[in-house]
């Protein structure tokens, strides 16, 4: 008992004097951890040393660490199998140096390039095998990559002609890779029909054929018919379109894309009807996984009828339209139906020119941008849209069916179609030269697939009086907008966002009652 006693107030007295012998002790500790001195690489002549030494873990003046060296090595190594190197050896040398250091040196035998000898492809019918390889981006000589085989599956499953596919590679001889695809291909032919409802076109019919591969080499025919219009009020809103539009995404086997369509399209409104035959082509290219550009050409003639007074000595009842310009687009959001990040940009400059096939010379300026942004579960979004068009000639005028309309699901809501800007003696409206929208909204999810969303919508549609060179903006003050606000629920489906929003006008002229201050929109989609 005597010497348990001992024991015990032994180490109190050790406890009570730890701290300040503990604190030596990791300090000593510390100070006799080993350190890497310096990195070297021996054997590289593919990549330079420098090259080499970002892309690993470890670094100079950093503590030694077993486990990190191994990685670093093992990243040598895929480093080199993605550039065709199956043989790679890594290894590692450790020398220790005075100070507690280390000198770490990778010794690296690169071994020979593999290349691709052959590719083989398999279970394709209608598909072109030329198309598939040229989707592949790998030849027959190329180095042979690990990634360039994951991005080809990618190109080949974007493509969407494909249910499955399956790419296997084995060694050959001298130093070469086979490479075999497999594929099951889609449909690529439908017939397609629908019905549906909304607040820009009304009641909406339509039919149509698409053909995916349509004499082979990719292209995309689709040939479609709607009726809309036809039941709510036919003089405004009955319109009926008939288009066919032939797309390829390989123009000429490059890398751009060609788009072209004919359509005749019959529209009845208020203050005149029309019908218009256009002819649409463009040529465009992607830059990355975010920006696409493209030139875009169209050719249209309009008939008029039914012209209203007021609009009758501006608008003449023949009218052809000839422009060319460039569009762009940005987007990077991380959802195409119901984004929570990311942006949405995009821009379109057009020049209308006569040159003895146009009859008025303009210029059209359009520019969108919108961001999304989550936070704890709920998306806020705020977005921007201007669009501009004049003609060049003071004298001249923009046709009534070349100007802007404003108001409904995509601009303010809470106004009607077309209800904002200015009208003529009976009220129709007549179209503006220039408008502004900003648009805020809220949203958050209420079950599964299902979100509530707030909205605050603002803008103004301008015209330009007869002789001047540009629209009348009066844009002085917060109070030269109109406004809407209001609640709306948000589905999220195979198909698109389906819409469905309240909004009531904030200041509306001559302080209507209730019920002529709301509009209800039904839509499909996001409003950018």
């Amino acid at each position: 008992m005597p010497d348990q006693h001992f024991l015990f107030i032994g180490a109190a007295v050790l406890c009570l004097c730890s701290p300040a012998l503990f604190g030596m002790d990791r300090t000593a500790v510390q100070t006799s951890s080993p350190t890497i001195r310096h990195i070297d690489f021996h054997g590289n002549t593919t990549f330079d040393s420098a090259t080499l030494s970002k892309r690993i873990s470890i670094k100079p003046s950093s503590l030694y660490d077993s486990q990190q060296i191994v990685f670093s090595q093992e990243i040598l190594a895929s480093i080199y199998r993605d550039k065709g190197f199956h043989d790679v050896q890594v290894s590692t040398q450790d020398i220790p140096v005075p100070a507690n250091q280390f000198d770490i040196v990778f010794d690296i035998q690169e071994g020979p390039l593999y290349r691709v000898r052959t590719i083989a492809i398999e279970g394709n019918r209608l598909v072109s095998t030329k198309v598939i390889v040229r989707d592949l981006a790998i030849k027959p000589g190329d180095p042979f990559s690990q990634t360039e085989i994951y991005k080809a599956n990618k190109n080949l499953f974007l493509s969407g002609y494909f249910e499955a596919i399956d790419i296997h590679y084995s060694s050959a001889p001298v130093h070469q890779m086979d490479i075999q695809v497999k594929v099951r291909e889609r449909p690529t032919r439908y017939l397609k029909g629908g019905f549906g409802y909304g607040t820009e076109t009304k009641e909406r019919v339509s039919a149509g054929y698409e053909d995916r591969n349509f004499f082979g080499n990719e292209k995309q025919l689709n040939l479609t018919a709607v009726h809309s219009g036809f039941l709510t009020n036919p003089q405004k809103y009955r319109t009926t379109i008939v288009e066919a539009n032939l797309a390829q995404s390989h123009f000429l086997n490059t890398s751009l894309e060609g788009q072209t369509s004919l359509s005749e399209e019959w529209d009845d409104r208020l203050p005149y009807d029309a019908r218009t035959t256009a002819w649409r082509s463009s040529l465009g290219r992607r830059f990355g996984d975010h920006i696409t550009s493209s030139l875009r050409y169209r050719f249209q003639g309009t008939h008029l009828t039914q012209i209203d007074l007021s609009q009758a000595a501006t608008t003449p009842p023949n009218t052809n339209i000839s422009a060319i310009g460039p569009t762009f687009t940005f987007d990077d959001t991380n959802d195409s139906f119901l984004p929570t990040t990311g942006w949405r940009i995009s821009g379109l400059l057009e020049k209308g020119f006569t040159l003895g096939i146009g009859d008025i010379d303009f210029q059209r300026f359009e520019a969108r941008a919108g961001r999304f942004d989550t936070v704890h579960g709920t998306t806020f979004f705020m977005g921007l849209q201007f669009a501009l068009v004049r003609p060049d000639h003071p004298g001249d005028t923009i046709p009534i069916f070349e100007r802007y309309t404003l108001g409904g699901a995509n601009t303010v809501r809470g106004y009607e179609q077309q209800e904002l800007g200015p009208r003529d003696a009976q009220g129709n409206p007549i179209g503006g030269n220039a408008f502004a929208v900003g648009n805020l909204e809220v949203r958050h999810a209420l079950y599964k697939k299902l979100c509530g969303v707030w909205f605050l919508d603002g803008g103004q549609l301008y015209e330009q009086p007869l002789g001047d060179s540009w629209p009348s903006i009066r844009a002085k003050g917060i109070s030269d907008f109109a406004y809407g606000t209001g609640p709306g629920l948000r589905l999220n489906t195979p198909v698109g966002a389906v819409r469905l929003e309240f909004g009531y006008k904030i200041n509306p002229p001559g302080n209507p009652d209730f019920l002529h201050r709301t509009a209800i929109h039904f839509s499909l989609g996001e409003v950018f």
